[in-house]
């Protein structure tokens, strides 16, 4: 038993210096972690303002049709759509908005920091609504460091309507 380890050690030894038998291993890349562009890592202008605007506005009604379809179920009792959908809104959140969100230029752009800070509570009131209460506390955390001294600014919530972004704040810290 010894000897054949002893053997192994020495082939393996002498691969490692013979050139060309190694081969590179290349990994396929993380389908949910997809590396940014250069276009998503620095601010934008013109056209691809607008097109992050369009981006953060799907998002925003995606995320209000997530909360509706998730009230909805836990309204009928149905745990199992609940369940699949929470995977699903987790997937969702984890491959598209929260890369969407890493930038923090568009908080402190002016035409994006309000639909940017909107795009952020609609994902605090889901995860409350998913039950994750501390991925929403970290969230809100976030939204209050990312806009301290701005708790006047309107956004929209309650979802469908408007208040100071401090009061939103609290208000989705207190569960309502």
């Amino acid at each position: 038993m010894r000897d054949s380890l002893v053997r192994l050690a020495l082939v393996v030894a002498t691969l490692a210096f013979v050139p060309g038998c190694g081969s590179k291993t290349y990994l396929a890349k993380d389908f949910g972690h997809a590396e940014k562009s250069a276009e998503e890592a620095s601010p934008t202008g013109g056209p691809s303002l607008d097109q992050r605007r369009e981006n953060m506005t799907r998002m925003y009604k995606d995320l209000v049709h997530f909360r509706t379809s998730l009230r909805d179920s836990q309204e009928r009792g149905d745990r199992t759509t609940s369940n699949a959908l929470g995977l699903f809104i987790e997937s969702y959140m984890d491959m598209h908005l929260d890369p969407l969100l890493d930038g923090e230029w568009q908080s402190r752009h002016p035409e994006l920091w309000a639909l940017d800070a909107d795009l952020r509570l609609a994902k605090a009131d889901v995860l409350m609504r998913m039950n994750e209460t501390s991925r929403a506390a970290k969230t809100l955390d976030e939204i209050a460091s990312r806009y301290k001294g701005r708790d006047d600014m309107l956004v929209h919530y309650p979802m469908g309507s408007e208040s100071p972004l401090g009061k939103a704040i609290k208000l989705l810290r207190d569960g309502v």
